[in-house]
């Protein structure tokens, strides 16, 4: 082979070596965005309880005023004072934990985030209080919670408040 020859073969080899690089910068840039995507969207979880609720966690006289009631198996606090009854979720609205107690409130186990007694962000991972939900004594002296209307942080129902039996029939 001539040098004529060998520079023709030296530039296809060239071009051919720069075509797979970028092929290569590429397929690397997919994975990278595809990876970041993913990431992203394990960061930030949708919380599905499922379908919305409404139901009675007991009759308003096993509720003692100045309580605060964990109901467990609906994830749920509730309170009970002079102004009433309040529900407000016990999961961490960062990762979807369930919160425990401590001395300023409520604190998740899982990554630190800490709330106020009423449910309110204090501190980190969570960006959101805990939400609260429409409660109300029923026409049959029931305390219900409805998950499905959230309403503005510390709620409560007036402890005579009653509704319709349109409103006390289970969903």
């Amino acid at each position: 082979m001539g040098n004529k020859d060998r520079a023709k073969d030296k530039g296809r080899v060239s071009s051919r070596r720069d075509f797979l690089a970028l092929a290569g910068n590429v397929g690397v840039c997919a994975c990278g965005l595809a990876a970041a995507g993913l990431g992203a969207r394990l960061a930030v979880p949708e919380l599905h309880d499922g379908p919305p609720h409404k139901f009675p966690v007991g009759p308003a006289a096993d509720f003692v005023s100045g309580t605060l009631t964990w109901i467990r198996d609906r994830e749920i606090f509730i309170v009970h004072d002079g102004d009433g009854f309040g529900a407000f979720s016990s999961r961490c609205t960062h990762l979807g934990c369930t919160v425990k107690r401590s001395t300023e409130g409520f604190y998740c186990p899982c990554h630190g985030a800490s709330y106020d007694g009423r449910g309110r962000v204090m501190t980190g991972p969570a960006r959101k209080d805990l939400p609260w939900y429409l409660t109300w004594v029923g026409s049959g002296g029931r305390v219900w919670v409805d998950t499905d209307r959230v309403v503005e942080c510390g709620r409560k129902s007036a402890n005579k408040e009653r509704v319709t039996a349109r409103d006390d029939e289970e969903s």
